[in-house]
């Protein structure tokens, strides 16, 4: 079964995915994939709205965090 992975949204070094499963290049199913780095493992989602609500609190947390805040001041990330 093929692949298809999508980037929906990018901030503060996090990053959200769709990842959909192709069949005879029609979705079979679509699931959620949120990373980032920080020191957390990727984590993925079978709903978009819990996706979208883990992505927002990584977010926050990523800009919280020093060393993350570093990278974006020396513009090594978005």
């Amino acid at each position: 079964m093929a692949t298809r992975k999508t980037l929906i949204k990018s901030r503060a070094g996090v990053r959200l995915h769709r990842i959909e499963h192709l069949a005879r290049q029609q979705v079979v199913q679509s699931s959620w994939r949120l990373s980032s780095l920080r020191q957390n493992q990727p984590r993925s989602f079978a709903d978009e709205t819990e996706a979208e609500d883990a992505f927002d609190m990584e977010v926050i947390a990523s800009l919280t965090d020093p060393i993350i805040i570093d990278m974006q001041r020396r513009g090594l990330i978005d």
